[in-house]
């Protein structure tokens, strides 16, 4: 399935539904991609007044804080959620025309992936504007992205897989989305959560992402070691499962769309 001789001849197919998916997402948005930067700039804003205060003694310059975890957190789960509308929304050309179904999940999430490069700006404007540490570690952040899209595209492999299955699965991720986000440490420092219960975000991916751009964007220092492989352990892994599941039931689709 993803045989790279035989998988590029749809490389301008997947440009095309790349380019598709991002005009539709803006389409008649009088702002356009221009609220890919200013979306994360006003939720940043809205929340910093709301925790800066509570945890003023615990995290220096929030702002930067948050939006690392804003961003992060947004790419990857924002991956699961597009991903399960993958396959069902492209029934039409599924139908009736052969191609490598996994294109269709692909460009989900290359279209988020694109959200994040823009929210960039955001982020490194306020980091100009606060003040925060721009060092040489800042070109680690490509190893980052291509770190988290691995994992991204293997988690929205999965859910695309089991939400064309299982129609209610939208609705459960949403929950779960929500659930992920309070266990990610996005808002607070993970020093306030009790000994007993840290073994939960040692646990949680996104963790270690975030974890890495914080380090990279906030503290203006080099990421461990140790969160590097951490991190590209768990991307392999994931990608890895989400091919496997996604090419065990592709040829199923067609029963369920």
């Amino acid at each position: 399935m993803f045989k790279l001789e035989e998988q590029m001849k749809y490389f301008g197919f997947l440009k095309e539904v790349v380019k598709r998916d991002i005009k539709k997402k803006y389409y008649k948005s009088a702002l356009g991609v221009v609220w890919t930067v200013l979306n994360p700039l006003l939720s940043m804003l809205v929340i910093t007044i709301v925790f800066s205060t509570l945890f003023k003694r615990n995290i220096e310059n929030y702002p930067i804080y948050l939006l690392c975890g804003q961003l992060m957190f947004g790419f990857i789960s924002g991956a699961g959620s597009s991903g399960l509308n993958a396959i069902l929304s492209n029934a039409s050309y599924i139908r009736v025309v052969y191609m490598p179904k996994y294109i269709f999940v692909l460009s989900r999430v290359i279209e988020g992936f694109v959200d994040l490069l823009f929210s960039l700006i955001a982020l490194f404007l306020v980091m100009i504007f606060t003040g925060a540490p721009i060092t040489w570690n800042l070109l680690i952040l490509p190893l980052l992205f291509v770190l988290a899209f691995m994992f991204a595209l293997g988690w929205a492999l999965i859910f695309a897989t089991y939400g064309t299955f299982l129609r209610d699965l939208q609705h459960l991720y949403g929950i779960f989305r929500t659930l992920w986000m309070w266990v990610s440490a996005i808002f607070y420092p993970v020093s306030i959560i009790p000994s007993t219960y840290r073994f939960i975000f040692d646990l949680n991916p996104l963790i270690h992402y975030i974890s890495i751009m914080r380090s990279i964007c906030h503290e203006g220092v080099m990421p461990t070691e140790k969160s590097l492989i951490i991190a590209s352990c768990y991307s392999v892994l994931m990608l890895a499962m989400g091919i496997s599941v996604f090419k065990a039931n592709e040829n199923k689709f067609l029963l369920y769309i």
